[in-house]
């Protein structure tokens, strides 16, 4: 009986390693007989080949034009800035520190200040009186005109300019009413003394924000003393008109004329990617176009 039993378990044992040993030279088999390399037809390796090449002609030929055209477009936008630039009217500014200090507080005193007052000041005085103001204190400017244009050699702006300032002074009482432009016809000849040394060759200088003024030069804040020169209450003793009232009377001016133009600034402000740097070359236009203006 144990020998049976010895027997049969050998048995077994050797089964255990057949039966995998079977299968394993089984799987050896297949995988020579499917996996025996086939042979390979040249011509499709080659046809396949050559329109891979022609694909990568191809890609690099339009990457190439897309390239060029970038290039070409990048020089054309070059040149445009540059002849933009070399066209547009240009002003040293070596003071820019200084003058951005400045345009910030004139930016605060409009913001905290002036614009409340203003509004306040439109809502308290009605409009019709708020341009007899504005055409009374434009009236005592006249002078400045007259002198200016006589200055330029235009000599019917000069004519017109005086011809409106004595009738506005008396029909328009004391220049409350345009009445030269009702009446006659006759419009309003700007000039000033910045825009004379400017028609007389002679250059900004450099580029300065004035404290409540705003935008100048050495030019035209030379200007600015000059106008003063012109306007007939430098020339009230001041047993009549005090300084302080003439100050006060200079303010009320520029409060006035601001009251006509609250939302300006703001959407001046919005539209600039820098503020202050569109606020020089908008200067810097306006008084070249001034300046050619008096040559015609």
């Amino acid at each position: 009986m144990k020998s049976s039993l010895i027997v049969l378990l050998v048995l077994l044992f050797f089964l255990s390693f057949a039966i995998p040993m079977g299968y394993a030279f089984e799987a050896v088999s297949q995988s020579e007989t499917f996996g025996r390399p086939q042979p390979i037809d040249v011509t499709e390796f080659t046809e396949a080949q050559e329109r891979l090449d022609e694909l990568m002609i191809a890609l690099a030929d339009k990457d190439s034009a897309e390239e060029r055209s970038q290039g070409a477009g990048q020089a054309e936008d070059e040149r445009n800035i540059d002849e933009n630039q070399a066209g547009s009217p240009q002003i040293a500014d070596p003071l820019a520190p200084f003058n951005r200090v400045v345009f910030h507080f004139n930016d605060k005193l409009y913001f905290w200040g002036v614009k409340p007052v203003a509004q306040v000041y439109s809502h308290i005085v009605p409009e019709e009186f708020r341009f007899a103001f504005a055409n009374a204190y434009d009236n005592l400017w006249s002078p400045a005109r007259v002198v200016n244009n006589l200055l330029q050699l235009r000599l019917k702006a000069a004519g017109n300019e005086f011809v409106r300032f004595a009738f506005n002074s008396f029909a328009g009482i004391g220049g409350m009413g345009d009445m030269a432009d009702q009446a006659l016809g006759i419009k309003k000849q700007d000039a000033d003394f910045g825009q004379t040394l400017g028609h007389y060759g002679i250059g900004h200088g450099i580029y300065l924000v004035l404290p409540v003024f705003g935008p100048s030069s050495i030019r035209d804040g030379i200007g600015l003393v000059g106008d003063r020169l012109m306007h007939p209450l430098t020339y009230v003793k001041n047993s009549n008109l005090t300084f302080g009232e003439k100050v006060g009377i200079a303010a009320h001016e520029r409060l006035n004329a601001t009251s006509f133009r609250i939302g300006d600034y703001e959407s001046f402000k919005e539209a600039a990617i820098d503020p202050y740097v569109s606020m020089r070359d908008a200067f810097v236009q306006n008084r070249q176009k001034a300046v050619e203006e008096s040559n015609r």
